[in-house]
């Protein structure tokens, strides 16, 4: 009876796994052949999240990146426009002393061009043009004593001409100190429009600079008046916990000893530990009384294992005589069972000796077939 109890468990214990194998294995090839539904060791979401964190840096980076560089283009753009109006405002200065030189300070201009000038002989005059030429001299042996009968009228030419050319000077002269205050006039107005074109820049630089700082102080006052407000409503709400939390402790129940407290809301018998203040007499004398009834359980309970124990050593002896014959039973078996077994393992032998026979000389002499292809990946192994 218990030979054929085992054994149809042992048959049930077998179905129900096959048949979780089986059930298992279809739903794995289902779960693998779908191409388009294998998630298996991936997570869709996180990495969707991952990939969408990583957009929004490069976002931010490119962001950072482009006011970085309209930053840097608007800081090029004042300096090159700095640079070409110092430039142009060079160019000036030099156009205009150019231009002073050319009309003020010309080589002809000049005091002593007259030893240096290239044409200066194809200026001058010859030795002698005639007889009444007042550049002969005694020692050029061009004319001799006696021989000037315009002496009166040669005198007063060389006195007219002495005071040409002494007006001549002086006009040359004034004109010279006029055209010279001239320049000087006009090198002070270049200068002072130079200084007055770089004062006018240095101004406004300081006043960008001020613009630039009063920004920076108005944001900075701005920050800290904010972090003052949010310290000062920090505090304001940590004193009010504070005082509150001082009222919550002088009115609580478990200053006051409140009995009622260490009821819980679980039971009629259960209390909240933290708030229990101690047990009533009556308690007491219940768990006295409780603890003697416990005690008549325990001797009875003691004398009912005594005896179910007694019980079940009777059992276990029966059982281990049964078992013992049931030893015996099965040792016999198991030799009938082997001998079966060798018998019918001569038989396989030879039908496989035959079957091999079989395939070597007929099976194997055929092309497979697409039969023979559509048997393998037909499980998820």
């Amino acid at each position: 009876m218990l030979d054929q109890l085992f054994t149809k468990h042992q048959d049930l214990k077998e179905a129900a796994a096959i048949e979780r194998r089986r059930q298992s294995e279809e739903a794995r090839r289902a779960r693998i052949f779908n191409a388009r539904q294998r998630v298996i060791g991936i997570d869709t979401t996180a990495l969707e999240q991952q990939l969408q964190e990583k957009h929004e840096q490069l976002q931010a980076e490119e962001e950072r990146k482009r006011k970085f560089a309209e930053e840097q283009r608007r800081q090029n753009q004042v300096v090159n426009r700095k640079q070409h109006e110092q430039q142009q405002l060079r160019h000036l200065l030099n156009s205009e002393e150019n231009r002073f030189r050319r009309l003020y300070q010309r080589p002809e201009q000049s005091r002593d061009f007259d030893l240096f000038d290239p044409d200066g002989l194809k200026k001058a005059l010859p030795a002698r043009v005639g007889d009444d030429d007042p550049r002969l001299s005694v020692s050029g042996a061009q004319k001799f004593d006696g021989e000037d009968l315009t002496e009166r009228e040669r005198r007063r030419l060389q006195m007219q001409q002495q005071r040409s050319w002494l007006e001549q000077q002086i006009r040359a002269k004034r004109q010279a100190e006029q055209d010279r205050i001239a320049g000087e006039r006009f090198l002070e107005e270049a200068l002072e429009a130079r200084e007055q074109r770089v004062h006018q820049l240095a101004s406004e630089e300081r006043y960008a600079k001020q613009k630039i700082k009063e920004s920076v102080d108005n944001f900075n006052r701005q920050l800290m008046n904010q972090q003052e407000y949010e310290r000062r409503q920090k505090k304001q709400q940590e004193e009010e916990d504070n005082r509150a939390e001082i009222y919550n402790h002088l009115s609580s129940d478990i200053l006051t000893e409140n009995p009622e407290v260490a009821k819980s809301a679980l039971g009629p018998n259960r209390i909240i530990p933290y708030s229990y203040k101690g047990m009533s007499p009556e308690e007491l004398e219940q768990i006295r009384n409780g603890q003697l009834e416990q005690q008549q359980e325990m001797r009875r309970l003691r004398q009912a294992e005594a005896n179910n124990k007694e019980a079940w050593d009777r059992l276990a002896n029966q059982f281990d005589q049964t078992v013992v014959m049931k030893d015996r039973e099965l040792n016999q078996r198991r030799r009938e069972l082997a001998g079966r077994v060798g018998f019918e393992n001569l038989q396989l032998s030879d039908e496989q000796r035959r079957k091999l026979e079989f395939m070597d000389r007929q099976l194997y002499q055929n092309r497979p077939t697409m039969e023979y292809f559509n048997q393998f990946n037909t499980t998820s192994r």
